[in-house]
């Protein structure tokens, strides 16, 4: 496997996480792409701005103005500069940030808004990178910078409003979802959910069917409206969309799993996963430090418990396939990657392992259409556009194809 699949590419184990990192994607294309038009704009008018200033150089210097022209002249080129590199850098951050390396996506966030303050996507990638990694305080902070800058930004709004929820903080959740979900899907089914623990319930209707006719198929979803429509929350139901009181301490430890600092994670984890050996966060938090640490015998386990606490849980899936495919077990891998796929909607952690897996295996026909997808949606990434490339050689070469 590649490099960059080392991480983990979800901070919690289920399926709502996964939704919320595609949303996030998706509606991004509202936030991505705009914020790097954003960045190329500001780029270009630096370039325009540091040209028509060189010139003014030159006539200042021929007509021998003050010293102190000059000056301010070094001053305006310093700060253009400084802007600049921070554009760079928070280009460079939300490349990290898609392809789940979110230490590194936030070491890019922070260099950039030391050096350009005011920019906004910037500040925007280190809120999502740090709430990603668990570190949800930190991540609140570089919220509230982006909305001072920027009070109607949909991704931060949106991510305010799921820290809100995760805290059980539901009044301000709903405010801060609502402002975002005109522009925001990802909002939406952070309100449904939130409406139906209220007891709103035509209101929790609503969002679930906008969420549906966006072409969601997880079934949880029509849960949710099947419980909107009856009026009532079953008890099922309420366990699996209602913030677990050790969701906080959960988020603790991945965030010490993305600084590498598993021993402290550990020491979060085993209390929860002793008190509740069902806590499907916990197990994965668990698989995932063991796995990282090169312990694939001791991370399955946790794995498969946490996917048998909770069907369809996203990061453990990923996580007991990459177990697999490192004891060299990949057809195991592979069908469990088919199936977050088949899951879970967008480009994400199954997708690129189902892409590698056939690609490692020569199954370029199948990996195809997969890298494509991941191209798509990373259209920066120079790994999976030299894997495309490849793959389509391949493809059209049957008698090379296993090669």
């Amino acid at each position: 496997m590649s490099a960059h699949n080392s991480n983990p590419p979800y901070s919690e184990s289920n399926l709502e996480q996964a939704r919320l990192d595609d949303a996030v994607r998706r509606a991004d294309d509202l936030l991505v792409s705009s914020l790097k038009s954003e960045d190329r704009r500001r780029l270009r008018r630096k370039i325009l701005i540091g040209a028509g200033f060189a010139v003014l150089a030159l006539v200042v210097a021929a007509i021998v103005v003050s010293s102190t022209v000059a000056v301010r002249l070094d001053s305006t080129a310093v700060a253009g500069d400084s802007e600049e590199k921070a554009a760079e850098l928070s280009a460079e951050g939300w490349q990290l940030w898609r392809k789940r390396e979110l230490k590194s996506a936030i070491e890019k966030f922070e260099g950039a808004v030391k050096l350009d303050p005011k920019n906004a996507a910037a500040w925007n990638g280190l809120g999502w990178a740090n709430f990603n990694s668990g570190n949800t305080d930190a991540a609140k902070q570089a919220f509230k910078k982006v909305i001072a800058l920027e009070p109607k930004h949909p991704a931060a709004l949106n991510g305010l409003g799921q820290i809100a929820l995760s805290q059980r903080n539901y009044r301000e959740a709903e405010e801060y979802l609502l402002k975002a979900a005109p522009q925001a899907s990802a909002a939406w089914y952070g309100l449904a959910k939130l409406y139906l623990l209220t007891a709103k319930y035509d209101q929790a209707e609503k969002y679930a069917k906008k969420i549906l006719a966006e072409g969601e198929t997880d079934p949880s979803v029509q849960e949710m409206l099947k419980a909107a429509q009856a009026k009532k929350l079953t008890a099922e139901l309420l366990e699996q969309i209602e913030p677990s009181p050790a969701q906080a301490e959960v988020g603790r430890a991945w965030a010490l799993i993305n600084q590498g600092r598993h021993a402290e994670a550990k020491a979060i984890l085993n209390p929860l996963v002793t008190k509740n050996p069902k806590d499907a966060n916990a197990l994965n938090g668990m698989g995932w430090c063991l796995l990282t640490e090169g312990d694939l015998d001791g991370a399955k386990p946790y794995f498969e418990r946490a996917i048998a606490a909770e069907s369809g849980a996203a990061g453990a899936m990923n996580g007991l396939a990459r177990v697999l495919s490192a004891k060299g077990d990949t057809d195991g891998a592979i069908k469990i990657w088919k199936e977050m796929v088949e899951k879970i909607p967008g480009v994400h952690a199954g997708t690129v392992g189902l892409a590698d897996a056939y690609f490692e295996k020569g199954e370029y026909d199948k990996a195809l259409p997969l890298l494509e997808k991941w191209v798509a949606a990373d259209p920066q990434n120079e790994q999976a556009q030299k894997k495309l490339k490849l793959a389509r050689d391949k493809a059209k070469s049957p008698a090379k194809k296993n090669s």
